[in-house]
């Protein structure tokens, strides 16, 4: 048992069981780091190649149509001029090659999640791709021919890791708290991404760690306005990744135990009262927890999907006149997206639709459940505000993860209900090849044209064949429609 001093100075605080057995001898800040420093690239078999170029494909093409449409842009790289970071070499997706490799970084991971489209780990409520893609881009970039393609794949699949581990401890429970786990754990995920680029020591991870803990931040209260916040949250946790590894390698000396502290990221951050150090640790680079990471089919919040799916299908099956629809969602995942308030019922901006499951059922009820983003060009539409009234959701503490069930009622009377246990694109519900593909050339084509579409898609196919800078230069082609 350690005594309250040893409590003080940051011995570890949480249950590696639900039933309180002791875990403070698992070292997690050194065991992270170290699987970060001490990673070989023989880890990237034929699954994880396949699944790393499937999800940067898709982060090109969702990143891509952010950084060339979105409301958000422009006022977010006006930003970055005034603050300097316009002034270097690095890569900014659709916005050129004249970045400081921070900015560059902040500006990918920012437009990357603003659609809301960017890929999600189920277990840990987060997106991990978003700032693991963008920090291993910036930096692969800056390295040059001193790393390849190989090396990039691997800094990628460590950064994914990392968020995913640390999410899946962070659980629900830290949205309870405010916090946002894709930015709080995406620190690390890309401190971890930019370190096996470098290659790092342990020591020197562990440092970079250390600064993380003390930057990681996000706070959920974006819901109540819709704000830009939550795209933001990205592009925060990138750019301060990179402070946090320069500072480490300067010699600063970062705090220690900063994932299982006392004071630490998991106590700190999340009241999950099931957080599992032994769980947490075991089989770093050879069980690969962000696997089962999805893409995702619809531009909107995670927890709306199941609601996506049905409604689209159904209404597709029955041509009746609904009287009322009820959505059934986890606590959770209510909490998020399912309150009966003015901003959720009849969303008035794009962030609040996204976090809307009555304005994502009525959309795909009345147009369908595959147009993109066009669906947020119709906040007005009175077909779907005058459905939204008849829409009411609820708390079924039976739905874990992102299920949920819908019940139908009709005006002669009769009634349906579908249940989705997994929206499409979790591993029990797979998004396919060719769905990657369709939905990759819906969005990068706009941007680039058809041809080069065609071709960085083919070029992140046979990465091992190019380089990234390669890469870069074809994503940085100039493209707005401001």
């Amino acid at each position: 048992m350690a005594s309250n001093r040893d409590a003080v100075n940051g011995a570890f605080a949480i249950s590696s069981r639900p039933n309180g057995s002791d875990a403070a001898d698992i070292p997690v800040t050194k065991l992270f780091a170290n699987f970060v420093s001490t990673v070989k690239l023989d880890v990237l078999g034929s699954t994880l190649r396949t699944k790393l170029k499937e999800v940067i494909i898709d982060y090109i093409g969702v990143t891509a149509a952010a950084g060339y449409s979105v409301d958000s842009t422009p006022a977010i790289c006006k930003a970055v001029d005034a603050l300097g970071g316009t002034t270097g070499a690095s890569t900014a997706i659709t916005k050129g090659k004249h970045f400081t490799p921070q900015y560059a970084g902040f500006l990918n991971a920012t437009f990357g999640h603003s659609l809301d489209f960017d890929d999600t780990y189920a277990p840990g409520t987060l997106h991990a791709g978003v700032t693991a893609i963008s920090a291993a881009l910036s930096q692969a970039e800056l390295l040059g021919v001193e790393s390849d393609s190989d090396r990039f794949l691997l800094a990628v699949a460590v950064g994914y890791e990392v968020t995913c581990r640390l999410g899946r401890e962070l659980g629900y429970e830290a949205y309870s708290q405010g916090m946002h786990n894709t930015a709080t754990a995406g620190i690390f995920g890309a401190v971890a991404a930019l370190a096996v680029l470098k290659k790092l020591k342990s020591e020197v991870v562990e440092m970079a760690f250390g600064f993380a803990g003390s930057k990681a931040s996000g706070s959920m209260q974006f819901l109540f306005n819709g704000s830009h916040n939550k795209r933001l949250h990205a592009g925060f946790a990138v750019h301060d990744a990179f402070i946090c590894v320069a500072l480490a390698e300067a010699g600063a000396l970062g705090a220690t135990r900063i994932i299982e502290g006392n004071f630490g990221f998991l106590n700190a951050y999340s009241p999950n009262p099931n957080k599992d150090l032994r769980r947490l640790t075991e089989g770093l680079g050879t069980q690969w927890e962000w696997l089962a990471s999805a893409l995702k089919p619809y531009p909107a919040c995670r927890m709306t999907h199941g609601f996506i799916e049905m409604a689209g299908d159904l209404a597709n099956n029955s041509k009746k006149e609904v009287t009322s629809i009820t959505c059934a969602l986890s606590p959770s995942n209510f909490s998020v997206v399912g309150q009966h308030t003015p901003n959720k019922v009849h969303p008035e901006n794009v962030v609040d639709a996204q976090f809307s499951a009555y304005f994502q059922t009525a959309y795909a009820w009345t147009y369908g459940s595959n147009t993109g983003v066009a669906a947020y060009n119709r906040l007005k539409d009175s077909k779907i505000h005058n459905l939204c009234e008849r829409i009411t959701c609820i708390e079924d503490s039976s739905l874990v993860g992102f299920g949920s069930w819908m019940k139908v009622k009709f005006v002669d009377g009769s009634e349906t209900q579908r249940n989705t246990p997994f929206p499409l694109g979790e591993v029990e519900h797979p998004y396919t090849r060719d769905r990657v593909d369709q939905k990759f050339f819906s969005l990068a084509t706009q941007v680039y044209g058809e041809d080069n579409a065609i071709h960085i898609r083919d070029v992140v196919d046979n990465i091992e064949k190019h380089t990234v800078i390669e890469l870069m230069d074809l994503l940085g082609k100039e493209a707005s429609v401001f």
